[in-house]
């Protein structure tokens, strides 16, 4: 019943969806990825010279940064106002339709990070955090209100996350001051990828909420920077 709840919402939303907030052309998009894929490749060869522990450790903080940056002022806003549908999978902001988990491993694909977009974006959310993430990194909550799941949020302090809800995936971004943003392939409402006040999402009421902050890994951080290709771990394959 589930499946057909949510393929009728899709079907609503390709019909009824957010307008997206910013202009955006295909060219200026890739162009602009393709610069920060530039600063990347230069920030990884400094860190591939890099002679001691600290300056090794000053490139990554570097490239938290030049990640972090490329998602917030590129991928997000080209991304807003896709059209959410169950079976979305598309390449290209606004076009077509994608799906929640879909928008998680293209938003970071797009970005710069080799991961195994399709295989991971019909995974379970939890599982799509635990291969972008280790267990030191994930925090789960079962029960909270939404309110206090935001708190929560806050104590855990700025950066980016990968959020997984009984149904649903996305990404919170903490901000600098407290605020906490969900950027995520809505079903809800009009559907649609948004970015929206975490406090207010309804997507976020959820029984069980497990986070993943990615931003502070340094094995993916490094993976990032270095072009390593990500494995696959503890995937099912589904047709």
């Amino acid at each position: 019943m589930k499946h057909l709840f949510y393929f009728a919402l899709g079907l609503l939303a390709s019909r009824c969806h957010a307008q997206p907030a910013t202009e955006y052309s295909a060219p200026a998009y890739r162009a602009t990825l393709h610069r920060f894929e530039l600063r990347r490749t230069a920030l990884a060869a400094r860190y591939r010279r890099a002679a001691t522990p600290a300056s090794r450790a000053a490139c990554l903080a570097d490239a938290r940064e030049l990640w972090l940056a490329a998602l917030d002022s590129t991928v997000f806003p080209a991304w807003e106002g896709t059209p959410w549908h169950f079976y979305g999978q598309s390449w290209e902001p606004r076009q077509g339709s994608i799906a929640c988990g879909y928008f998680v491993t293209t938003a970071l694909h797009d970005a710069g990070l080799r991961l195994p977009r399709t295989l991971l974006a019909k995974q379970a959310a939890t599982v799509i955090i635990r291969n972008l993430t280790t267990e030191a990194h994930m925090h789960r909550y079962r029960g909270l209100s939404q309110a206090d799941f935001v708190q929560q949020m806050r104590q855990l302090g700025p950066g980016l996350y990968v959020l997984g809800l009984d149904y649903h995936v996305g990404f919170l971004r903490v901000r600098e001051g407290g605020a906490v943003q969900m950027i995520h392939s809505s079903y809800t409402g009009a559907g649609g990828m948004v970015r929206e006040a975490a406090d207010s999402s309804p997507a976020l009421e959820s029984q069980a909420r497990v986070v993943g902050k990615i931003s502070d890994d340094p094995a993916l951080l490094r993976a990032w920077l270095l072009g390593t290709p990500l494995v696959a771990r503890g995937c099912t394959v589904k047709s």
